[in-house]
């Protein structure tokens, strides 16, 4: 139960943000919804002294009344829609932003749900529902026992006994309800599951259709999606035979307190203890009562998914990010030497690197080698403060790291990723994407410094386009990183899938434009070594041991430095 509470506190944050115009819409449509009552009292009315009363003139004014009733309730309820689904834009566009942010500061491996498919379900599917909680759920759920309760006032006041023997039904119907949406809530929370699959499935088939192809698995991939297909729709099926199975025998069980009431209400019109204005009232109301009910249900529905979509989107906003605290001074420093010491990390339950030491002077140029898996790129991101350790600690010239705030050492020390990440745009656009503010030559100068005067800065790129080489896209990353023009360069795996003739044309790129600065270079070819002053081995130890790492130096064959 807390837990639920926790989510619907969390999911509804994003509206009550917007508490005034809320209040507002709420308020509105509840008035608007109140003029609904007006109507059976005015023709309450009409009937009792108009019709039997005689009165042509009141029939005309009852008339008008109603008419003008049936317009106000109706501008009303579209101008509260109209506050309701602008907050409900907002809401969305808040959780989106909040969900995007946090997936930022989450390792790849750390939470499933962040990544893929599954970051897309949240983003999408999720974050829309926000728009459907916004204009109903819990807040039109309680208007509409609001309005409700009114009209049930209003129905005993006219006629007690009548009002009375028409809402038992109703408890039955209110009853089975709650009883279905309890049942059918873990079924709904197997469905987004498989619906989560389903888009992650389709995203991964996509993105790599190439290598499908390739294989000649089309069939497989196409069958893999198929089955997840299949058993989504199965489970959808199944839950809407149940829901349409119990909503038909309430519906039977609903529609009762009509027939009461005009057997009630007709009694007593015979009997002379009420009018006949009073038994239509009276049966409008009880008619409206049941719709009423009608949209409880549906209300409800609302809130009990709400509950199942809060909870898979707090799966992901509760993941301790990999960088423990995002405070600490703007100002940093030209920085120069780095010494990690103690490095602990985990990922995914599995220890990559332990107690792992490492130490580079200012300026000096490093090759990290080892096997895959042995933790190079994680290291890298440890030295570059894009994830915090679990143990140990990391310093630039003797000032610990977490003593500076996150994004302030970007302009400082800069981690170049193994695979560059080229989006839909012309180069200049792709390349001042690390530094928006550079001027255009600016850009041409890091482009050229980089190796890339031979494409001009507006040629357009589609997003993941094929039309680059490897050695183009790393150049790419190479002028993102010389336009911002860091004190330390890590550079992770920078020539895998190069050829031996391009991976020495670009490692000599790398020292021409180096101008000073440290570089760390994470490598698995053994031609990097040549190009810097000491090379440095992080090697797994053996897996009865555990999945750690260790680091050892090596001279260089020319007797450079050793660690």
């Amino acid at each position: 139960m807390n837990d639920s509470l926790r989510a619907l506190r969390f999911i509804y944050g994003y509206p009550l943000r917007y508490r005034r115009e809320i209040v507002t819409a709420t308020v509105i449509m509840f008035v608007g919804l109140l003029g609904n009552i007006a109507v059976p009292l005015l023709t309450r009315y009409a009937i009792d002294i108009g019709i039997l009363g005689g009165k042509s003139s009141t029939l005309l004014v009852t008339s008008l009344g109603v008419l003008a009733a049936g317009v106000a309730t109706t501008a009303l309820l579209h101008y509260g829609k109209r506050i309701r689904f602008t907050v409900a834009s907002k809401a969305v566009n808040d959780l989106r932003e909040d969900l995007v942010r946090k997936m930022m500061h989450l390792g790849p491996a750390d939470v499933a749900e962040a990544s893929g498919g599954r970051a897309l379900t949240r983003l999408i599917s999720d974050a829309v529902s926000v728009r459907g909680l916004t204009n109903g759920g819990l807040l039109e759920l309680l208007n509409q026992i609001l309005v409700m309760l009114a009209m049930l006032v209003t129905a005993l006041v006219i006629d007690p006994r009548t009002t009375l023997l028409a809402c038992i039904p109703l408890i039955f119907v209110v009853i089975g309800n709650f009883t279905v949406q309890l049942r059918l809530q873990r079924a709904f929370i197997e469905l987004k599951s498989q619906f989560t699959k389903l888009l992650a499935g389709v995203g991964e088939s996509l993105a790599n259709i190439n290598v499908v192809k390739s294989y000649g698995r089309e069939s497989d991939a196409s069958e893999r999606l198929n089955k997840v297909n299949e058993a989504h729709t199965a489970r959808d099926g199944q839950m809407k035979r149940t829901y349409s199975r119990w909503e038909a025998i309430l519906n039977v069980v609903g529609g009762l307190p009509t027939p009461i009431a005009l057997w009630a209400g007709g009694n007593a019109v015979l009997d002379g203890t009420s009018t006949v204005g009073d038994l239509v009232a009276v049966v409008a109301l009880v008619m409206m009562f049941q719709m009423s009910i009608h949209m409880l249900a549906m209300h409800v529905n609302g809130a009990f998914r709400s509950v199942v979509t809060a909870q898979r989107l707090l799966r992901v906003m509760d993941a301790p990010s990999v960088i423990a605290s995002r405070e600490g001074t703007t100002d940093v420093p030209a920085l120069g030497g780095i010494r990690a010491t103690g490095i602990d990390v985990d990922i995914a339950g599995r220890r990559i690197l332990d107690r792992a030491e490492f130490h580079v002077e200012p300026g000096e140029a490093v090759a990290l080698t080892g096997p895959t898996g042995s933790g190079k790129s994680t290291l890298l991101h440890v030295l570059a403060r894009l994830r915090d350790p679990e143990a140990g600690s990391v310093a630039y010239d003797g000032v610990e790291a977490r003593s500076y705030e996150p994004a302030a050492l970007r302009r400082r020390i800069v981690c170049l990723p193994q695979r560059q990440w080229i989006f839909e745009g012309t180069l200049e656009e792709n390349v001042r994407f690390a530094r928006p503010e550079a001027t255009r030559q600016e850009t041409a100068d890091a482009v050229e410094a980089a190796g890339l005067a031979h494409i001009p800065l507006d040629r357009r790129f589609g997003a993941s386009t094929l039309d680059l080489s490897a050695g183009e896209r790393q150049r790419i990353g190479l002028a993102r990183v010389l336009l911002v023009d860091p004190d330390i360069l890590l550079l992770d795996n920078p020539t895998a899938n190069l050829d031996a003739e391009t991976e020495a044309a670009l490692l000599e790129t790398v020292l021409r434009v180096r101008r000073g600065r440290t570089l760390v270079i994470a490598s698995q070819q053994p031609a990097v070594s040549d190009y810097v002053d000491r090379t440095i081995s992080l090697a797994p130890r053996e897996p009865s041991a555990g999945a750690t790492a260790t680091l050892a130096g090596a001279a260089r064959p020319d007797g450079g430095k050793d660690s």
